[in-house]
């Protein structure tokens, strides 16, 4: 549980940020797609290199996890593991984590790696994301499916 100081999040240690991506990857991988979008406010702009979505509603996010989590079942994704690279210090209640994900998959060697940038608050003693934005993305033939699927949602 990550705790809130006044409007500054200055509490949230870097292991709490450690805990939560690895929990938003158990939950990605387990199929378990509401216990990631409560954790999104909306809109939430997603940045996938030069492509700006606007994931506008949980249905629309919980419609792009699922699709990312098919592809990468599809491609023997068994493990996501997140390495959180960077945290910035809290400014007005807001902080950036910056998190490079390793699809990990039995037999074989080297792995796909997205990294991102979370753009995050704490509210309710909860984490918050509010943005993100993809620096590198392991599925790049899944930009246009991602895009058409914010579009059609």
């Amino acid at each position: 549980m990550l705790v809130q100081t006044g409007l500054v999040a200055a509490a949230v240690t870097y292991s709490q940020i450690i805990a939560e991506m690895r929990r938003r990857a158990d939950c990605l991988m387990a199929g378990a797609l509401d216990d990631l979008v409560k954790d999104y406010s909306f809109p939430l702009p997603v940045d996938l290199l030069s492509t700006r979505v606007i994931v506008r509603s949980k249905e629309e996010s919980r419609a792009m996890l699922a699709l990312q989590r098919k592809v990468m079942l599809e491609r023997g994704i068994t493990h996501l593991q997140p390495d959180v690279t960077a945290v910035d210090l809290p400014r007005a209640g807001r902080f950036r984590v910056w998190v490079d994900w390793h699809e990990l998959s039995p037999g074989a060697e080297g792995g796909r790696v997205s990294s991102a940038v979370y753009f995050c608050s704490v509210q309710d003693q909860a984490l918050r994301i509010e943005m993100i934005q993809y620096l590198r993305l392991s599925m790049p033939e899944m930009k246009p499916q991602f895009a058409a699927l914010a579009l059609t949602a």
